[in-house]
């Protein structure tokens, strides 16, 4: 009888062959054949899908930063992650979601049932039923956050603990370097969230750890959970990575949908074509109305993060390649205005995390909070070590777009274009670079043995803590911050007010790093976003996330 440490270390192996994370070739534009809009390959489909895309590393320049190497003399001292979940199923109860999709799958199940026929390339939903689960994380999903953990081990585990030659990842005697603590993984007590977290959490501990072949000990020993409530039916407490359940408005209707509109409204230019398209197809008493064309497109983005794409699903080779650039467009214009710069709320569902990574990096806990900080447990040095050579957070694609809000990024604020189809392929705030599923935002603190290091062009791989010959443990350390959004070096110096101006590696000294945030709190006005009195923008404006004046 097989022990679940094998039956894990089975799955480990499965997921390291698998491992997504090694697409990462760059994103380009691809060579389509002659048709001016013909049906693309699944490769081009894939990355059309929004917040629903498999994760793939951006280029470390992404952001046109044009040094992208740690300077010689450099290290990463400490490390902030703010993970995403990975693939999941639909949410049931979300309208322009799983609702959705329900709403779709009842009408052709009727349609069929009253003895109706689809023809041709709709043929397939004759016999179709979804076999689609409600918003939990699938086992593709289980596999990209092993992989992740695991790149996350070889990237800054391995530097951060000093790792020997061949270690494979974190070992109980690494706490030693965390003054006997064990390291810290924060999420929410959502299935998917939680397990992201797990799985996550297999990938950079385990149980590779052990050197000999005894199972007696549970791999999960070697690290602290700290689970915040989430959901409906749990009692509703400040939680930094689900703050939309703790903001009011941000679910609040005509305030925290306000992309929903702005989005059905961009899928006028090209539904009504697609909708005729496929009539031809379609029985006599049926017709294909703008939610259910969104619907089929989520269902081709679903069951390829249930299933997998080969072979596709039957509603990815549906739609023509303008069709699915619209489709992520729409996407882009939802979070935009529902979670980002576009909406009132934007900053206050990512400053309590700001708030939390300015007190981990200053060495401080957090007494008392206006935000959605807990401070009950930013209080307590149990669930809010300080001091710690890494963090790990576990969270919503929405707050990782609250929290580039709530930092002032102008970088990626670009309000979406909702008058041209097809939609500018050269666009920065495109949903499936910025949050695909298992995205990732590093804050890494960076320690250097001069005041002004020499920026390095290149980015290499090495093993060791330190870049080049700088030596961690001698003279003066000058502490600078640098940020990743899926590897890409998010350019700081786009931070409001210029405090991190000035070098091409968009290295940030410390000190002006908290300087460019000491108005994130007062900007977000978290009060009265989250439960002011107020009517959401419907004009399509860019509030700069928080309640327009």
């Amino acid at each position: 009888m097989r022990t679940s440490v094998i039956i894990l270390l089975e799955l480990l192996g499965e997921a390291l062959a698998f491992n997504p994370l090694r697409a990462q070739e760059p994103i380009t534009t691809r060579e389509l054949d002659s048709d001016p809009d013909p049906i693309p390959p699944q490769t081009f489909i894939s990355e059309h899908f929004g917040q629903l895309s498999a994760y793939r590393d951006l280029s470390p320049s992404y952001f046109n930063v044009s040094h992208v190497g740690l300077p010689d003399g450099c290290r990463v001292a400490q490390v902030h992650l703010l993970q995403r979940h990975a693939e999941r199923f639909p949410h049931p109860d979300d309208e322009m979601d799983g609702l959705n999709i329900a709403n779709f799958t009842k009408k052709v199940n009727a349609a069929v049932t009253a003895g109706e026929s689809f023809s041709g390339p709709l043929s397939f939903l004759n016999a179709w039923s979804s076999g689609l689960g409600g918003e939990f994380l699938t086992n593709i999903g289980a596999l990209s956050e092993i992989s992740a953990g695991a790149k996350f081990w070889n990237e800054y585990g391995r530097a951060l603990y000093g790792a020997e030659r061949g270690q494979l990842a974190y070992r109980e005697s690494d706490r030693e370097k965390d003054k006997g603590r064990k390291p810290l993984l924060r999420g929410t007590s959502q299935s998917r969230i939680h397990n992201s977290l797990l799985n996550w959490g297999l990938g950079f501990f385990g149980p590779s750890w052990q050197e000999d072949a005894s199972f007696q000990t549970n791999w999960t020993d070697v690290f602290h959970t700290v689970v915040m409530p989430e959901g409906k039916d749990e009692k509703v407490s400040n939680n930094t990575l689900a703050a939309h359940h703790c903001c009011n408005n941000a679910e609040t209707p005509g305030i925290g949908d306000i992309g929903d509109t702005h989005m059905l409204k961009y899928g006028s230019h090209f539904y009504p074509s697609t909708s005729s398209r496929l009539a031809t197809y379609l029985p006599q008493s049926f017709s294909l109305s703008a939610h259910d064309l969104y619907a089929m497109q989520l269902l081709c983005a679903y069951e390829t993060a249930f299933l997998g794409s080969s072979p596709p699903s039957h509603f990815c080779t549906l739609f023509t390649t303008s069709e699915w650039q619209g489709f992520e467009q729409m996407l882009d214009i939802r979070f935009f205005y529902n979670q980002a710069f576009g909406n009132p709320t934007g900053r206050a569902l990512g400053v309590g995390y700001v708030e939390e990574m300015l007190a981990r990096i200053k060495e401080e806990s957090i007494g008392d909070s206006w935000s959605s900080v807990n401070s009950s447990l930013t209080g307590d040095a149990e669930s809010f070590p300080l001091g710690m050579k890494f963090y790990a957070d576990f969270t919503h694609d929405k707050m990782v777009l609250g929290v580039l809000t709530a930092l002032s990024l102008d970088a990626i604020r670009e309000v979406p274009d909702m008058t041209s189809f097809p939609p500018r392929e050269e666009r920065v705030f495109m949903i499936s670079r910025l949050v695909p599923f298992a995205a990732h935002l590093v804050t890494e603190v960076v320690e250097c043995g001069v005041g002004e290091p020499v920026p390095v062009e290149r980015q290499y791989f090495t093993s060791s803590s330190t870049s080049g010959t700088g030596n961690k443990d001698e003279g003066e350390k000058y502490r600078f911050v640098r940020m990743r959004l899926n590897n890409a070096i998010l350019p700081l110096s786009s931070i409001r007010g210029d405090k991190c101006k000035g070098r091409p590696d968009e290295l940030c000294p410390l000190d002006a790093f908290l300087e460019s945030q000491k108005e994130a709190s007062e900007r977000a006005a978290y009060q009265e976003a989250c439960f002011g009195e107020y009517e959401g923008p419907k004009d399509g404006r860019d509030v700069d996330g928080t309640v327009p004046k």
